[in-house]
């Protein structure tokens, strides 16, 4: 079990990915560019600053020379307006006058503040992580908490449902969620719902809904999701919630009378 990194969000810590989320739009021929950075409280900060300014009028001379006579005449152009616009880095307050430039600055100069910090709670417990932008859930519920129920017999292609967690009381596939994407999630795996649904895990081990037990956390999970919004779920229906685990062992008929057992007490 790896050691848990708590990390406290500090002010100037953005992400990579967040750093680069920029939108572009184009007006009157002329394209405006906008950037925010996304702050560690999940405030969208825009570093884009427009600046209006009015140029001096220009003035100018020509000279016409006619047969005998010489004239000289001035004229002056009306002021001109003219648009900067110009990108703030949030964390030194620099200018710069293109997205690619503010871009190459914080890479080379601020790429130590680069985080992915994210809060969770799981089982009930509430934890900050700092996770890769590429990583899953599935792997930092293993790796960083422990909790080996969740398993990966599909190689992350999320065709067997052995990594489903209950996530804002939704089954989802932990190996094909993004870590970074669990901002401020409620997730339960097998582990805590065998110590707040007592009922259910006892009618599993009662009906023998497992043999080698490999994908049966998946099967509770899914299980307790589907209990949860619909208490007294016909055979039909408990049938359509598990077709997304697999089971080598096809104990697939026990599951339907574990569920059923549960539901009624």
């Amino acid at each position: 079990m790896s050691e848990e990194k708590d990390i406290k969000k500090e002010p100037g810590k953005i992400s990579r990915r967040e750093f680069l989320k920029d939108a572009g739009i184009v007006v009157g021929g002329t394209a405006v560019s906008s950037a925010f950075f996304l702050s560690a409280c999940g405030k969208e900060v825009e570093v884009t600053k427009t600046v209006t300014t009015t140029a001096p009028g220009t003035t100018s001379t020509i000279t016409k020379t006619a047969p005998g006579t010489t004239s000289t005449v001035t004229t002056t152009a009306a002021g001109s307006t003219q648009t900067i616009t110009k990108y703030t880095c949030p964390v030194c307050s620099q200018e710069f006058s293109s997205l690619d430039a503010i871009k190459n600055h914080f890479d080379e100069e601020h790429s130590g503040v680069i985080k992915n910090v994210i809060s969770v709670n799981v089982n009930g417990r509430e934890h900050q992580f700092e996770v890769d932008p590429s990583g899953t859930l599935r792997d930092l519920l293993r790796d960083k908490l422990g909790l080996t129920s969740i398993k990966d017999m599909c190689a992350g292609y999320g065709a067997c449902g052995s990594c489903t967690v209950v996530m804002n009381g939704r089954p989802v596939l932990s190996c094909m969620t993004l870590a970074s994407e669990c901002d401020g999630a409620n997730i339960q795996t097998a582990e805590g719902i065998s110590e707040t649904s007592q009922s259910l895990v006892q009618n599993y081990v009662k009906n023998h809904c497992m043999q080698c037990g490999y994908c049966t956390p998946g099967f509770i999970v899914t299980a307790k999701a589907l209990l949860d919004h619909n208490p007294n779920p016909s055979r039909e229906e408990i049938l359509e919630a598990l077709s997304g685990n697999l089971c080598y062992c096809a104990t697939y008929p026990q599951h339907v009378l574990a569920i059923q057992e549960t539901a009624k007490s």
